[in-house]
Order: C-alpha cells, then structure tokens, then sequence
C-alpha cells in the first residue's frame, strides 16, 4: 500500500497516511513529497519553527514548506 508523508499544523508531527485516504485530509494537513531533511538549521528536524498562540497552531518551517505537495492540495479544492 502506497503512502503520502503528512504534517500537521495542529499537532506538529509527521505522519504517513495511505493514497487512498487523502480526500478524507482536513484543514491543517499538509501533504507532502518526501519527509524533509532532519538537519534542518531552524527547526532542527522537528519541522516547525514555533507555536502561534493565537490559532494554537505550529508554524511550519521552510523545509516543509518547500516539499508540500501542492498538486493534491489542488485537487482536493477542485473537488469542493
């Protein structure tokens, strides 16, 4: 079973999530190409940079940022 490597914003982690449940991902989630680099000089691996205390949301680093995978994120807002 193929998966798709995942961030949350809500709880900071990682995670995999199997292909044939990413029209079930909600708001927070983001789909990614590859798990970043773990030697990341801001975040030191774990992805985010800090906390929003306003949203109580983390706030993802660059190295995420670069390896989102938009073309998911694309297809599930054709899909609304």
């Amino acid at each position: 079973m193929k998966t798709i490597p995942m961030f949350s914003i809500f709880s900071g982690t990682f995670y995999d999530l199997p292909e044939s449940d990413i029209n079930l991902i909600d708001e927070g989630q983001m789909p990614l190409l590859k798990k970043p680099s773990s030697s990341c000089k801001k975040c030191y691996g774990r992805g985010y940079t800090g906390r929003d205390a306003q949203h109580y949301g983390f706030i993802p680093c660059m190295c995420v940022r670069k390896v989102v995978n938009f073309s998911i994120i694309k297809r599930g807002e054709e899909q609304i």
